[in-house]
Parts: structure tokens; sequence; C-alpha cells
């Protein structure tokens, strides 16, 4: 671990680099995010207020020209004439016995109700946004009073003084003199003028201000307006211009309709700016949140990653000391990273198995080798001494001593040479010669047949594959009473298969002794030894073909015994 530490934390892994740039990428992208949503969320609240200031706007318009429209009907009902003006003057200067003997012998001359209580409950009848009413003579110290609470109406003196709401006024004129004797006051609720805007402004923070020609106040909505910047703005009207530090607070929006009157709207940024301030931070609150949780996640999963990274790295770093014994847990790597870890334990198992079976095949064609180098005195004076016992046999005409000497000096060179491999018709030739010899000890006891595919001739295999199975069969299995020993080795074509076969008729093996001897050819960990026999044969075969060798024997007591190897797949290898 101390080894590939120091470079993991000098963020030399490719996947840390990684991990960083997507974090700040991730954050970078959430930031922009919630700047884009922020300035949207502005312009949006901006545009919105806006539509609301126009809707509002043609709103008031309308309901001022509808109001001055319903004046004109209240006029028209109480002062249009001088008549109906000497009424409301009768009215507030007789007593109410009096008046009601005035309006009672008015109705008996021109059958009509001239009473004012019933004019003026009429009128709140007909408007229900008609909130007070008051009708006022420059003769009389008293005036007329009406509200929702007293329809009929009441005489009053003093100042007049509106409860709230619309106020709009139309002067009295005599119609002989036109000279302007009386006013009449009409108050119109709050809550007709803005309907249903008004929660609305509330909750955005407008105000709605209407003005007469003389600039006095018809209707005021003071609610975010505070009473010092009320007044600036009454002194701005009247000086024709609202002052820039009213506009610094608030958005105004002037405008004048077409019987003079006008109307301001205004807005508190205030209002606009903590409402926007509040969705700022709710967006920064959850982009926040979901950065933390990205970047949360993003952790854990790289993390995982870099343990497994971490892993491989070790295992990599202790085979490369030598330790092919390593290998990667795959159940705790996941993904590419799986199929990187097969990989590299199969290539890791590869190495191992290619040093072991170089090593372990070195080993036992060296032991092979042993047993012939022991006897190996000065090869050469073998050779040469040989050679001239077959030539002396030859010039007396010793055919068959000549052939028996070439023979044990062709086995001889091939013991003490240091191939590892050989084909199979020299290894079978060599088997050959060895029967050979075995047949001009005990003329007419052996008979032998070995017989080849001719496309399995150069078939490449260990050497002393083939020898030792007939050794044996000469050490344990032939019977020198009989005259009718025999064997043979065939090598030929099963399919995709090579098999090849070492038959003889010798003496057998009991069933247990061939138990025992396949139990000892299945332990593949028992200690190597100097034999070269049957084996020594079944593992160095294993080790240069693999999987694919099979090697099986069958035999029976008296009957002889008969080895079969196969290889699978083999056809592939000529």
């Amino acid at each position: 671990m101390g080894k590939w530490w120091p470079r993991f934390s000098k963020k030399k892994y490719l996947m840390n680099r990684l991990m960083q740039i997507y974090s700040l990428l991730l954050v970078g992208i959430i930031l922009l995010t919630v700047a884009a949503l922020c300035v949207f969320t502005t312009d949006s609240n901006y545009k919105k207020l806006q539509a609301e200031m126009v809707i509002l706007e043609n709103r008031i318009n309308s309901y001022v020209i509808d109001k001055d429209n319903t004046m004109s009907f209240l006029y028209m009902e109480l002062a249009s004439s001088n008549t109906a003006i000497d009424n409301v003057r009768k009215y507030l200067t007789l007593s109410p016995s009096e008046y009601f003997t005035y309006t009672e012998k008015f109705w008996e001359e021109y059958q009509k109700d001239t009473s004012i209580s019933s004019t003026v409950s009429g009128l709140f009848t007909a408007f229900p946004d008609l909130d007070e009413l008051y009708v006022t003579l420059e003769d009389s110290e008293d005036y007329l009073k009406a509200d929702r609470m007293n329809h009929n109406g009441i005489k009053a003196q003093g100042e007049i003084n509106p409860s709230g709401g619309f106020i709009v006024n139309r002067p009295i004129i005599d119609q002989y003199t036109s000279q302007i004797v009386g006013q009449i006051y009409g108050v119109f609720s709050e809550e007709a003028v803005l309907g249903t805007f008004a929660e609305t402004m509330v909750t955005e923070g407008i105000d709605a201000y209407i003005f007469d020609a003389a600039d006095q106040v018809m209707f005021s909505s003071q609610h975010q307006v505070s009473t010092r910047d009320y007044q600036v703005l009454m002194t701005g009207i009247k000086e024709e211009k609202i002052p820039a530090s009213f506009k610094k607070k608030y958005y105004v929006l002037e405008k004048e309709t077409s019987k003079n009157n006008s109307y301001v709207l205004t807005a508190s940024k205030k209002v606009l700016w903590t409402k926007n301030l509040q969705i700022f931070g709710l967006m920064i609150l959850l982009g926040t949140a979901l950065a933390g949780i990205l970047l949360y996640t993003l952790k854990r999963t790289f993390n995982r990653y870099f343990q497994q990274i971490e892993t491989i790295v070790g295992i990599t770093h202790s085979v490369a000391e030598g330790n092919l014994a390593e290998r990667i847990d795959v159940a705790q790597v996941q993904d590419e990273l799986f199929d990187l870890s097969e990989a590299i334990n199969f290539m890791i198992g590869s190495l191992d198995q290619y040093i072991k079976d170089n090593y372990e095949l070195e080993i036992k064609q060296r032991d092979a080798h042993m047993r012939a180098l022991q006897s190996q005195i000065n090869p050469h004076f073998l050779y040469n001494t040989l050679e001239y016992v077959r030539m002396y046999a030859l010039s007396k005409q010793q055919d068959e001593l000549a052939d028996v000497v070439y023979a044990f000096s062709a086995l001889l060179r091939n013991n003490t040479t240091q191939e590892k491999t050989t084909s199979l018709k020299k290894e079978t030739s060599f088997c050959e010669k060895y029967v050979y010899l075995y047949q001009m000890r005990y003329p007419d006891r052996v008979a032998y047949r070995f017989t080849i595919a001719p496309e399995l001739e150069e078939l490449i295999i260990p050497k002393f594959s083939l020898q030792p199975l007939v050794e044996n069969y000469f050490v344990h299995g032939i019977d020198y009473t009989r005259n009718d020993n025999a064997i043979s080795l065939k090598a030929f074509f099963e399919k995709e298969d090579i098999v090849i076969k070492v038959i003889d008729n010798g003496k057998g093996m009991s069933q247990l002794a061939l138990t025992q001897l396949q139990e000892k050819l299945a332990v593949t960990e028992a200690p190597l030894t100097t034999s070269i026999g049957l084996r020594n044969v079944y593992e160095r075969l294993q080790h240069f073909f693999g999987e694919a060798l099979t090697l099986t024997i069958k035999s029976e007591l008296g009957q002889g015994t008969t080895i079969t190897i196969r290889i699978k797949g083999g056809k592939q290898l000529v």
C-alpha cells in the first residue's frame, strides 16, 4: 500500500482528475442555472407587475368614466332644474312637517313624488357601490347626508367628512344665472373601484390614486406608501413632476382621463425585491441541496471506483514483485473493472501456468535424461566402438548381428541427446528398435506391429512419451514362457481427435492394481521422482498438450493391457 498511495495522493490517477473536473462542471452548471433562473424570475416578476398595473389602469380608467356617468344621473335626479334645486333647498330649510306638507301639495297638483327621501333611497338601490351621498347649497347651513345605514337621508351641519372610498363631486348650476349654488358628492366603495385587484394590490405592493382637475385626491388606496412618501407624492402631483427620490423607491404609472381626471399607480420596489429575494433564497437553497446531493453521490461513486482501482493496482504491484499466487477478488469490482480484473486474473494465471509448465517440463525432461546419462561414459568412445563392431560384423557377413548393433547404437544415441521434443514418427522408430532388440534376445516369442496415419508422422510430442509405455510391457507384462507375446502401437484420427493406442496381450492387472494405478495418475501434486514411467509420461504429455489430453488404461488379469492417449481437437495441430 505504501508504494501506490503516494502516487494516488498526488492525483496522478485519471479518474481523480476527472472527478474534480466533473465536480467543478457540475457546481458551475448548477450555479449558472440558479443565476439564470434568478434573472429570469426578476424579469418575469417585473413584467408581471407591469402587466397587473396596466390591467388595473384600464379598470380604473373604465370605472372613473362609469362613475362620471353615474354622477350625471345623480345630478339629473337631484339638481337638473331650478325646481329640483328648490326642492332640495326646501328640504334643508323647512321643518320635516313643513316639508311633508310641501311635498304632499306638490303631489296633489302634479301627481309626482318629489320627496328627497324617496329619491335618495332609490339612488342607493340603483347603485350598489354608492356608499355615501352629500348635497350642499350655499344659502343653507345644513346639507343632505345619506349612506348605506340611512338610505332616506338626514340633514346635517358642519364639515363634510367622507369615510373613505372614491369621492366624485358635481357642482350644482343655477339655470338662470349659471352660478354655482351647491355641490353633490358621491362616495363609492373602495372595493368597487379595485374589484378583484384589491388583494393583488396588497400582495404586489401597488397603490392607486385618483385626482380631479384641481389635483384634489378623489381616491387613495395607501397600503405600501409611507406617510412621508405620500406627502412627497402629493407635492409632486401639485408641481406636476414626481421627484426622482420617490421613483427610486416606487415604480410610477401616470395617466389622465378624458374628463380631466388623472390617476397615479405606484408599486413598491421593496415589495418586489422582497419577493424576488425570497424566490432567490429558495432557488439557492434548492440548488445548493441539489449540488450537495449530486456531489455526495459522485464522491460515493468515485470513491467506490477508486477502491476498486486501488485493489487492482495493489495486486498488479504484488505480481510485479513475483507473487504469482495473488488474484483480484472479482466479487469486489463492477462493470468494466470486472472485465479488466478477470482479464488480469487470467493473464496472471496463464503466466503462472506457463512458468510452471516450462519449469516442470524442464525438470521432468532432465529427469528423463538422467537415467540415460548415468551410464554414459565417453559417448563418442561407445559410438565408435559399436560402429566398429557393426562394420566388423558386416565384413564377416553377420548381417543380423550388424542390425542388432545398429539398433542398440541408435537407442543409445537417442537416450543421450538433449532434445526435449521429437516427432511421432521418430518416437515410434525408436520404439521399434527397442522391441527389435528384445525380439533378437527372445526369437520366435515376440511379435509387434506399429502403424501411424501418414498425417500424424510429423506430430510433435515430448521425447520418451511412448518408449516407456512399450518398455513397461517388457518389464511387467511379457510372459517369456509363451510364444504368442505381441504388442502393437497405433496412431490414427477419430473424428477431430488424435488417438494413440499401445496394446499388448501380456499379463495384465487385477482390478485392484488397476484402480491403484489410476489413483496415482490422478494425484497431480505428488512429489516428482526420477522415474520415467507411466505417471511421468502422463504429466509431461499433459503439460505439453494441456487439458485436451486424456490417458486411460484398460487391463484384465491374464488378458493384457490397452493404454489410450487421446488429444481432443488434435486434428488442428497437424
